[in-house]
């Protein structure tokens, strides 16, 4: 509405509540500086009273709450040092959907996660989710590393059987 649009309502200025609605109007549409002080008080106490609601039903500083709010934070400070599979688990009591739907969730959170650790120019092997290929790399250079040694121990085995066919000399060994 426009203020001659509110003019026409003037008419009807006796009834309290059409003034009320009016003054209202008038007031959102061109407000005092005490007024916005006043608008931005109420604006904040509004917000004071859901944190204080929050706290009190204890969803505002729950881990899942936290985690929502600030995902690369909560990685940093607390994430790295738990569990990734334990994340993706079923707890006990909870139905399927629900555990798909919290997987969903993690999803979401890992590539928020991601996308402020590529932002902040982090190490790639140090990304949240990674955890799985460095046990891969790990298992894969544990499993060369058996293989080589299992290499070794059977030429050290060919050798001394080879000694024991020549009689306690080695191949390498002259016999005069």
């Amino acid at each position: 509405m426009n203020s001659e649009e509110l003019r026409e309502f003037d008419i009807l200025n006796y009834d309290y509540e059409i003034n009320w609605h009016l003054k209202n109007i008038r007031t959102k549409m061109s407000p005092t500086s005490e007024e916005l002080k006043s608008r931005s008080v109420t604006v904040k106490n509004r917000r004071l009273a859901y944190l204080d609601k929050l706290v009190l039903d204890g969803k505002y500083f729950s881990e899942d709450a936290m985690r929502e709010r600030e995902p690369y934070l909560h990685h940093e400070f607390v994430g790295k040092f738990q569990d990734p599979s334990a994340r993706g688990m079923a707890r006990p009591g909870e139905r399927w959907s629900e555990t798909l739907m919290r997987r969903c969730e993690e999803a979401i959170l890992v590539s928020k996660i991601r996308e402020e650790q590529q932002r902040l120019g982090v190490d790639e092997m140090e990304w949240v989710g990674n955890e799985r290929n460095q046990q891969q790399q790990e298992e894969e250079e544990e499993e060369e590393e058996e293989e080589e040694e299992e290499e070794e121990h059977d030429v050290e085995e060919g050798n001394e059987e080879a000694k024991k066919v020549n009689g306690g000399v080695s191949s390498t060994e002259v016999r005069i």
